[in-house]
């Protein structure tokens, strides 16, 4: 039988054996640290173009229309600094090009300004979760006076890669009292700063 002095004692020393445990188990941590993750900018650009040359037509009286295609091209936004940005397309008048010497013929024949149409193209996000550019409806008139926008990223949208895709070839309008020449243009692809 334990007396009740030996039971106090033995009582108080598996108190203090309990918090001993409790003192053990409780965590050491340090002072919390901060750490810092800078992001850089960087370019906003558009994958180069390529459109392929128009079939031969061959004159009957009539208004001809040929088409080509325009490969699919990106516009990828990497600045991060969300001030959005336009694509644009301009064509030159198709004139008259001498291929032997590969340069324009002065003075030569062209086609009517207005001669050239674009659809409408496609855009699909490319491993981003921005939101997308807006697309203008077309088909556009590329081969005007001044470059014609296709598609709009307003401010806070269009960051990171954009792929733009169309469904339709480019189409020319060769009118029926068209010289028969061989004629070129220069199609150019852009991406501007700003909605």
């Amino acid at each position: 039988m334990i007396g009740r002095a030996n039971l106090h004692r033995l009582l108080a020393a598996s108190t203090a054996a309990l918090l001993v445990g409790v003192a053990l188990a409780a965590p050491a941590s340090a002072a919390p640290k901060p750490t810092n993750a800078k992001v850089n900018p960087g370019p906003i650009s558009v994958s180069a173009l390529a459109v392929a040359d128009f079939p031969g037509v061959t004159l009957d009286g009539k208004a001809k229309s040929a088409t080509a295609t325009m490969d699919d091209f990106s516009v990828t936004d990497s600045r991060g600094n969300g001030f959005g940005w336009n694509v644009t397309v301009q064509a030159t008048q198709f004139a008259e090009w001498d291929a032997a010497s590969a340069t324009y013929v002065s003075g030569g024949k062209t086609l009517a300004l207005n001669s050239l149409k674009l659809p409408t193209p496609a855009v699909a996000a490319d491993g981003t979760t921005s939101p997308p550019p807006s697309v203008m409806t077309g088909p556009h008139q590329i081969d005007t006076s001044g470059a014609v926008k296709i598609a709009s990223a307003a401010v806070d949208t269009g960051m990171g890669k954009y792929n733009f895709s169309l469904a339709q070839p480019l189409e020319l309008t060769v009118p029926a009292n068209a010289y028969a020449k061989t004629y070129r243009s220069t199609v150019t692809l852009s991406v501007v700063s700003g909605p």
